[in-house]
């Protein structure tokens, strides 16, 4: 048995990348053998940057030093942040709550790939996994206060529900899109296919992903906070529920209707006030996408069908993609 530090260490090589996830657990006053697991990446990128001061995995080291304020400095702060609320609580929850913090995220979510092969408590007694990745960041000016909820479809209508009262509670706009929406690119991903419910709290990739400007002054403290207090009241409503979700098979048609609404409302919020942080050409494609999702919305949901379903696909990937040709800039 680890003591001291190493007590809170989880060594691992997973696919040829040598790394060191950190756990910890706070337990539960009547159900500590049920566990929730709130988790996000604390590595980054290092110096792994070339003279433009793009950051990339591939990238050989020695180039400027790349931050990761929001990628994933934020998301780690919330981690510990929750950790001293609940420690700050009357008493403990009725669950335990697994604190996480995975490695080597960027070589490929290797950190938690290798913790659902090797679980220090068991997944089938896992309730829900809660992640953060990329937090108190800016897309756009007009998303200052829009942020994420990927995935809390696979906990069913419990988690849902769960996540819409946190968000309820503040004036935080958060959209929830599904499963695929976080495009695999998180360490949400791992526990969704282990068929552990997840909800993913993002502000999606913008201009300073992965580069060498995604320093402090681009984090937005205020949208931080309340990001923070959302994710607090999910991860101890998750904590002390009395119906805990059950993994939902991942949706075969991967996107609804529900999720063309929140990509055309996130469209709606900056147009077309923000088009100018683009090229024309750009301009083009969003302005394209924007009508047809416009009139999806407006033919309803009995009229949602195959074609619009890769319409809604193509556009967010496509979307996601145009975001980080704005340039780094604190929005």
């Amino acid at each position: 048995m680890a003591s001291g530090p190493d007590a809170y260490r989880q060594p691992f090589v997973q696919s040829g990348q040598i790394g060191t996830n950190l756990l910890a657990v706070i337990r539960g006053r009547e159900l500590p053998n049920e566990y929730v697991i709130v988790g996000a990446h604390y590595d980054h990128l290092d110096s792994r940057s070339n003279a433009a001061g793009d950051c990339s995995s591939a990238g050989p080291t020695g180039g400027d030093v790349c931050n990761g304020a929001t990628d994933n400095a934020t998301g780690v702060a919330e981690v510990l942040g929750i950790a001293r609320a609940i420690r700050r609580l009357p008493e403990p929850p009725r669950r335990s709550v697994v604190l996480a913090l995975w490695d080597a995220e960027e070589d490929g979510l290797l950190g938690s790939l290798y913790y659902v092969n090797h679980p220090l408590v068991p997944l089938a007694q896992t309730t829900a996994y809660v992640n953060f990745d990329i937090q108190g960041a800016n897309l756009l000016p007009s998303l200052r206060t829009t942020t994420f909820a990927v995935g809390s479809e696979t906990g069913g209508a419990p988690l849902r529900a769960i996540v819409d009262a946190a968000v309820a509670a503040h004036t935080l706009s958060v959209r929830p899109f599904s499963f695929i929406f976080g495009q695999l690119r998180s360490d949400y991903a791992n526990f969704g296919n282990a068929m552990v419910p997840t909800v993913f709290f993002s502000d999606s990739t913008g201009g300073c992903y992965h580069t060498t400007g995604d320093d402090a002054r681009i984090v937005n403290f205020d949208k931080l906070f309340e990001q923070s207090q959302i994710a607090f009241r999910t991860v101890v409503a998750l904590a002390e529920t009395s119906t805990p979700p059950t993994f939902v098979p991942l949706n075969p048609l991967l996107a609804t209707f529900e999720d063309a609404q929140s990509l055309d409302a996130v469209l709606n919020t900056g147009f077309p006030a923000d088009l100018v942080y683009f090229s024309p050409a750009d301009q083009a494609q969003i302005t394209a996408y924007k009508m047809q999702l416009d009139q999806i919305v407006a033919d309803g949901p009995a009229a949602f069908d195959g074609t619009d379903i890769n319409t809604v696909l193509t556009a967010a990937g496509t979307l996601i993609s145009l975001l980080t040709n704005t340039g780094c800039q604190a929005f």
